[in-house]
């Protein structure tokens, strides 16, 4: 039987769909729909039967996006569906852009999410003749932390070491309550700030984030009582947290504080019963930041792919 292609409201798709992480909730598509010009919840059904598939579009020039204001999309599946079928969906979507004039980008997961699915997602976008781009996004698997310090890199090992001599403490806030969580915003906010990084969230951006949509986390690192380093992790898909943010103070980096928050963040989700920390990727345009590779894999993290996928041709 043919599928075909629906266009329905966010209502419809958020009773649709079970969804496979957070960023795919019409929920979150709604609390940022002012950043792009327009948002098409899409729904692709075999016949009158109930839709197999979703995808959201955000519209933003002459482009549709998946995403279009976080790090990744792509499909909605009600079910893991067959080869086939997903065959017929990107087709489905590469008409519906052409009809509209525009080009389409969908950036899938990090392997790591569902290493069978996206695999075949990854297939079936290549073969359609999109363009790829692949960027290396790192995760430490939380069923490791038991002997954490047997297999980390002997420099992290050591900066471990020191930093556990130091007087630090971990904080974990309350994310309900927003002076809290401008606490730790205040400090990823001056970690950027010290070494030119773009802050793409601004406060009331993450505020209106955690109070309406997504389970979140934040935590403080403190030093004698200042705060010297932070963490801001969404709940993203089940027994998976993402690090959207994290980083220190300059002037309390040679105490190594970072090895100490990735370590106290590590035993914190471990003994939480989650299997993965998304640390996020270390390339940019697919081109590696090699200081930024090393510390991931120096404190135990491990690189899976990421892929966008742009414009058929």
């Amino acid at each position: 039987m043919t599928m075909r292609l629906l266009e329905i409201t966010s209502c419809q798709f958020g009773e649709l769909f079970t969804l496979s992480h957070v960023y795919n909730s019409a929920s979150f598509e709604m609390l940022n729909e002012s950043k792009v010009d327009g948002v098409h919840y899409l729904a692709i059904a075999e016949g009158s039967h109930k839709p197999r598939l979703g995808i959201v579009l955000g519209e933003r020039g002459d482009s549709l996006l998946s995403p279009f204001s976080a790090p990744f999309g792509g499909f909605v599946e009600c079910e893991p569906q067959s080869i086939e079928y997903m065959e017929e969906a990107v087709g489905l979507i590469v008409d519906y852009a052409d009809e509209k004039h525009m080009t389409l980008r969908v950036i899938l997961p990090p392997m790591v999410y569902d290493e069978s699915q996206l695999s075949k997602w990854v297939s079936v976008f290549s073969r359609a003749g999109f363009r790829s781009e692949i960027e290396l996004n790192y995760h430490f698997s939380l069923s490791r932390f038991p002997k954490y310090t047997s297999f980390i890199d002997r420099s992290a090992r050591k900066n471990l070491n020191r930093s556990l001599k130091e007087n630090f403490s971990l904080v974990h806030l309350d994310s309900a309550d927003r002076d809290s969580v401008a606490r730790a915003y205040d400090v990823i906010r001056i970690n950027r700030e010290e070494h030119g990084y773009p802050l793409r969230m601004t406060f009331e951006q993450v505020w209106q984030t955690v109070d309406k949509v997504v389970h979140a986390d934040f935590f403080v690192l403190t030093h004698d009582s200042d705060d010297v380093a932070a963490a801001q992790i969404f709940h993203v898909a089940p027994k998976i947290a993402q690090v959207i943010y994290w980083g220190d103070k300059r002037q309390y980096s040679s105490l190594r504080p970072m090895n100490y928050l990735a370590y106290a963040l590590f035993e914190y989700y471990y003994k939480q019963g989650f299997k993965i920390l998304d640390i996020g990727p270390a390339t940019e345009n697919g081109i590696p930041n090699y200081g930024l590779c090393k510390f991931k894999e120096n404190i135990g993290c491990e690189a899976t792919l990421k892929y966008s996928f742009h414009g058929a041709i």
